[in-house]
């Protein structure tokens, strides 16, 4: 019973993981090709005509102005922001249920590296996730940074194109926002082939789990 219940809990994270996954993916899309960075001041006004350049709500006049579905690049930017958040302590938990078995296939990789024999397929979802555990890590690492360390600031464009813009680690803002979104591509890659080495399983739990909801109802 109690492996029946982890098999449950483990599908209930996955599906809260693939949709917080799918929101981080699409609002990523949204803020690089749909509502790239303006040049605004963020609510600040502009000193020669005394305009707002960009408000609180994303729109101004040298700033992004276009919505998608009504919300503009500060609510996308939130969107993804939080969505980003719920996958991370997600992965978290994840790791946490399944500790017990990361202890133990690390083991046996040790032993297979000795001489002993483990299956291929242990091998791949052990590289696989030990990648994605990394390159999700560092991901993490820029998000937090571009979001609460290098937030985007007034003239921080300008002072990006001449090299004076704000720094950590030697590196500008935009150049962290560059790590984010490549590791981004990468970590998608690797999501598609987990799920490639986990899809009979997958469908394997889709199949129960709906034959289950057919016996109650």
């Amino acid at each position: 019973m109690a492996k029946i219940i982890k098999r449950y809990v483990n599908f209930l994270l996955d599906v809260i993981a693939l949709l917080s996954i799918l929101v981080t993916l699409v609002s990523s899309y949204i803020l690089w090709f749909i509502l790239p960075m303006g040049q605004g001041a963020h609510g600040e006004l502009g000193s020669a005509s005394g305009y707002m350049w960009c408000n609180t709500d994303g729109y101004g006049i040298t700033g992004n102005y276009i919505t998608v579905m009504n919300w503009p690049r500060y609510t996308w930017i939130d969107i993804h922001t939080w969505a980003s958040i719920i996958l991370l302590g997600i992965i978290i938990l994840h790791i946490v249920l399944h500790w017990k078995w990361i202890i133990s296939l690390t083991k046996r990789i040790k032993n297979h590296l000795g001489g002993s024999i483990i299956k291929v397929k242990a091998l791949e979802q052990y590289a696989v996730t030990v990648l994605l555990l990394i390159l999700f890590t560092i991901e993490c690492l820029s998000g937090f940074i571009i979001w609460l360390v290098l937030p985007r600031g007034a003239l921080d464009f300008e002072n990006m194109l001449i090299g004076l813009g704000r720094t950590f680690w030697g590196l500008q803002r935009n150049i962290w926002v560059d790590i984010h979104a490549w590791l981004a591509i990468a970590i998608i890659a690797i999501l598609i082939i987990h799920i490639l080495l986990n899809w009979r399983w997958i469908l394997n739990m889709t199949v129960k789990k709906r034959a289950l909801l057919s016996e109650k109802k």
